[in-house]
């Protein structure tokens, strides 16, 4: 087999070609899995093109190992990547319906705590007496990776922010938790009603997300 992709120049190029893909696909899901370039709008299409890429790579590179004609190749890999391509897609997708956000890695009470004791974040509306902070567990990337995903409200200060993400990743480093993911909101938009029988509720509304930050 060695021999063959030696002898082809076509076949050293197929399986470069292959190589790159498959290499970009798995360094592209590093990056956007560890870091937010977009916010949160990143979440659910890069896995799936990092998946697509990935998959693409390893048919191209199987098939210049094995194959030696370029439309044979074609021919073998387009229908079976796009294939595993749709049934991914509707796997992920699943999987981030299913998920409950709840706090399945037990690691959220001292994430809470570690944020809290910063003393910078201003009491919750919708659970008075206890500071706006909320954490619950996502799944990220194109491997679905555990995630602790840590909600801050009202803080807006840059310093006050960097004291939140310093004891969050304080408390990551010795704990050793899963990663965490620090969305920083403008306030906590929560309202409180009176019904018609003197019973009050309140309702959320949608919150303004001014940073996002990546921590492990």
């Amino acid at each position: 087999m060695r021999d063959a992709v030696e002898r082809n120049p076509r076949n050293r190029v197929t399986v470069g070609t292959g190589v790159l893909l498959l290499a970009t696909g798995m360094i592209l899901n590093y990056l956007f899995e560890r870091h937010s370039f977009f916010g949160a709008r990143d979440d659910l299409g890069y896995p799936v093109l990092c998946f697509f890429l990935s998959l693409t790579g390893a048919a191209v590179l199987v098939g210049g190992l094995v194959r030696s004609r370029i439309k044979q190749l074609l021919y073998f890999a387009f229908p079976t990547v796009v294939s595993l391509a749709i049934l991914y897609i509707c796997f992920y997708f699943g999987m981030q319906f299913l998920q409950t956000g709840a706090d399945r890695l037990g690691e959220c009470p001292g994430l809470d705590q570690a944020a809290a004791s910063t003393n910078v974040i201003p009491e919750s509306l919708s659970r008075p007496g206890n500071p706006a902070v909320g954490c619950g567990v996502e799944r990220r990337g194109m491997f679905l990776s555990y995630y602790n995903v840590v909600g801050i409200y009202g803080v807006t200060e840059a310093a006050a922010q960097q004291r939140v993400l310093a004891s969050l990743t304080d408390y990551y480093r010795r704990a050793h938790t899963h990663p965490v993911r620090v969305m920083l909101y403008e306030k906590e938009n929560w309202t409180v009603r009176q019904g018609r029988n003197g019973v009050t509720f309140g309702s959320g509304g949608p919150e303004r997300l001014i940073r996002v930050v990546n921590i492990g």
